[in-house]
């Protein structure tokens, strides 16, 4: 099998999850591997929020901290790389602040900040937080439009004054927005807007494939959006199969009990453990990785892979960093942008 080389635009290859597709690893050591991960040429680091996380009694499974406190260690010790969120709960977080936290970070990276949101389906997390979900959508584009003027206006009217939101991001007009969608009416929504599209990666490619549909009808670029996928390197197919196997029993378990068919984006049958392997996996040696990303990104009009690496943390952290390591030698060099 012939690893091809022709992609003309290039593919970007970013890492996703609660620790920016780190997360395998023990806390302490992500800051360490995402600058490991920018020397091995991944564009981007995106941050998950999610609340009530915890390993489990087996001592398997996620670590998931404050994302935006996370994206700042994370800008403390990279140069290059970009730093987004997949997605941060726009009802869980008061506007102003988090306008003056995602500025900041702006600033403290250089201008690497990419804001990507979400209203949030969770009832559990809306309960927590006090969000009403019947105003969850209002709440969501009430405060997007004031997050956005916070940073594109000089002053503003804010109780009694007139006040400049501080600091002002370094990215002008702001740092781009990426709306989490789950439905074709939001993912036109997102054009219309003037946003971009992102897809996590916990769907069916049907489903990936029909919010692209609707994005693209309404005038976005699918070459835009990063999707996410579950992706594995392994020595061969057979050492990747073999690796994966208790990874895949443990993780399908998981979203099980996480109630993850309710959201109309997976349904049951594709949590059994071979039929995920088989659709919901990019797995095997290098060169049928490099097949199967080529066969995505035909499929869907693709230029951005976010790996979720670390396969909701059930990857052994030695496995996740050789997976890494073979990602960055051995499948993305086919896809960097031909030279004219």
């Amino acid at each position: 099998m012939a690893i091809r080389s022709d992609m003309k635009s290039g593919m970007r290859f970013g890492l996703s999850g609660c620790g920016a597709g780190l997360e395998a690893a023990e806390p302490f050591d992500w800051i360490e591997l995402a600058e490991r991960a920018e020397q091995l040429g991944f564009s981007s680091l995106w941050i998950n929020e999610e609340h009530f996380q915890h390993r489990m009694h087996s001592g398997s499974g996620r670590h998931c901290l404050s994302p935006l406190i996370v994206a700042a260690a994370m800008a403390a010790r990279t140069r290059r790389i970009r730093i987004g969120f997949s997605v941060l709960l726009l009802p869980l977080h008061h506007p102003l602040r988090l306008a003056e936290e995602i500025a900041s970070l702006d600033v403290l990276s250089g201008g690497r900040i990419d804001f990507g949101i979400s209203r949030g389906g969770n009832p559990g997390y809306f309960e927590a937080y006090g969000v009403n979900p019947a105003n969850s959508e209002t709440a969501f584009a009430d405060a997007l439009r004031f997050i956005l003027k916070c940073w594109t206006t000089k002053e503003m009217p804010l109780g009694q004054g007139l006040y400049s939101v501080e600091p002002k991001p370094i990215q002008k007009p702001h740092p781009p927005v990426y709306v989490g969608a789950y439905s074709p009416e939001r993912a036109a929504w997102t054009v219309r807007e003037g946003h971009r599209l992102i897809q996590h990666g916990i769907q069916a490619l049907s489903h990936v494939e029909n919010l692209l549909r609707a994005y693209a009808e309404a005038g976005g670029d699918p070459a835009d959006v990063p999707v996410g996928r579950f992706v594995y390197v392994g020595e061969s197919d057979a050492a990747a199969r073999r690796d994966l196997q208790p990874v895949i029993r443990a993780l399908t378990e998981r979203l099980r009990k996480a109630g993850i068919v309710r959201r109309g984006v997976i349904d049951e049958a594709m949590l059994d453990a071979e039929r995920f392997y088989r659709e919901m996996v990019i797995a095997g040696g290098p060169e049928t990785c490099v097949e199967r990303i080529h066969a995505l990104s035909d499929r869907l009009g693709i230029r951005h892979l976010n790996c979720l690496a670390s396969f909701f943390g059930y990857l052994p952290p030695t496995q996740l960093q050789r997976s890494l390591e073979r990602l960055s030698f051995e499948v993305m060099p086919p896809f960097q942008p031909t030279k004219p």
